[in-house]
């Protein structure tokens, strides 16, 4: 490293006393300083454009006839970072050609340093999405909604982990000690584990989401708290858009901590039914009807006949009929269509009973009375005068 170090100093050194040398054929002084300082900078800017439109673009074509997207990509995301960096690059030797006073050229040098290692951070932030793009055959594993939360999180763990480097690299550049700052956090340790210790369990629950696979984006999950269709698995915590349209975020950690139901995860969706028939129903009537529908439903498409239970049977004599409990699977799991099935189903067991000359009960209560009072007042023959009201 010290040796490349030394090269790079020897060869600055150099640029510079060839351009002192330009600055002399111009006439030297100041005003040949401030114009051979202009040039450099228009030489740069120049020099920008064709590196960007040139070099980059042509790297960019090859990428894409080669059909290696990730490379054009980063290159895209390289292109402005790197066009600031040929600026800086240019001002630096500006300044150094102006020969300004110490006390204008050191702070002006060192904040064209921080610059520019500023631009090399910013290049690689910017790099971090194009690249997780190229790891979609590889976390396409894991399924299309897990596989963005997952590429969401790779994305957020590696330009966090670009800010905080590329923070701590910039406190050192202006001469702050950051390993006596981190060593003096030390006596505050305790208090900053405690305090991070409800984080830090929420990203370990996030980690578990993924390595468990619970839920993905667009999941429709049901927790003690709460039920909805997932909007996003954060690293903190879980987005989940509730049936009444309300946004509920929950920390990872409580999630997992808790029982999960994963509605998506059905492989057939289930239809439970009582159909009540009247008392005044013969046995026939009702083994009939019990065949009729034990009948349609093995002959209907929509419902599941494997690996599932099918049941159709009277179940008890209840308050006011006679109930017939059904219980079957469909074989799809969408919402909307199982609704329009269910409701399909409803007509097709009313008119099977019709059929049968049979009809459906209804809470009802018959009241018998064996005798009435001997004092009853008989209205027929109340002779009193009817009063007028009004």
């Amino acid at each position: 490293m010290d040796e490349i170090s030394n090269e790079l100093d020897s060869l600055n050194t150099e640029v510079i006393d060839q351009m002192n040398s330009w600055v002399d054929l111009l006439g030297g002084g100041e005003v040949g300083r401030l114009v051979g300082a202009v040039l450099v900078l228009f030489v740069f800017f120049v020099f920008k454009r064709v590196l960007v439109r040139g070099v980059l673009g042509v790297l960019r074509r090859i990428a894409h006839q080669t059909e290696r997207s990730m490379i054009a990509n980063v290159l895209d995301a390289f292109a402005l970072p790197l066009q600031v960096l040929v600026m800086l690059l240019g001002a630096y030797f500006a300044v150094e050609l102006l020969d300004l006073p110490v006390a204008i050229d050191a702070p002006l040098i060192e904040a064209i340093h921080i610059a520019a290692m500023f631009c090399v951070f910013w290049a690689l932030f910017r790099a971090v999405e194009p690249v997780a793009v190229s790891l979609n055959s590889l976390i396409g594993r894991f399924g299309a909604g897990l596989g963005d939360d997952l590429r969401q999180f790779f994305i957020r763990g590696v330009k966090t982990l670009i800010v905080v480097i590329g923070f701590v690299i910039f406190l050192e550049g202006w001469g702050i000690d950051v390993s006596a700052f981190l060593g003096g956090l030390g006596l505050a340790g305790m208090a900053v584990a405690l305090a991070a210790k409800d984080s830090v369990a929420n990203i370990f629950g996030g980690l578990t989401i993924f390595a468990d696979n619970l839920y993905k984006r667009g999941d429709w999950i049901e927790t003690p708290h709460f039920e909805g269709t997932v909007e996003e698995v954060g690293l903190r915590a879980t987005k989940v858009r509730t049936f009444a349209k309300a946004l509920v975020t929950m920390p990872n950690a409580q999630i997992v901590d808790s029982p999960v139901i994963n509605w998506s995860r059905m492989t057939h969706r289930r239809i439970k039914m009582v159909i009540g028939l009247e008392y005044r129903t013969t046995a026939k009537q009702m083994e009939r009807i019990v065949e009729k529908l034990r009948d349609f439903l093995k002959n209907d498409d929509d419902v599941a006949q494997t690996d599932v239970a099918q049941m159709v049977h009277l179940s008890d004599f209840g308050a006011s009929s006679i109930n017939i409990d059904l219980y079957y699977f469909t074989k799809t799991t969408d919402w909307v269509t199982w609704r329009e099935i269910r409701n399909r189903h409803i007509i097709a067991f009313k008119r099977i009973v019709e059929e049968e000359d049979a009809a459906f009960a209804f809470p009802s209560q018959s009241l018998y009375v064996e005798s009435l009072p001997d004092n009853l007042v008989d209205t027929k023959n109340d002779q009193r005068p009817a009063r007028q009201i009004g």
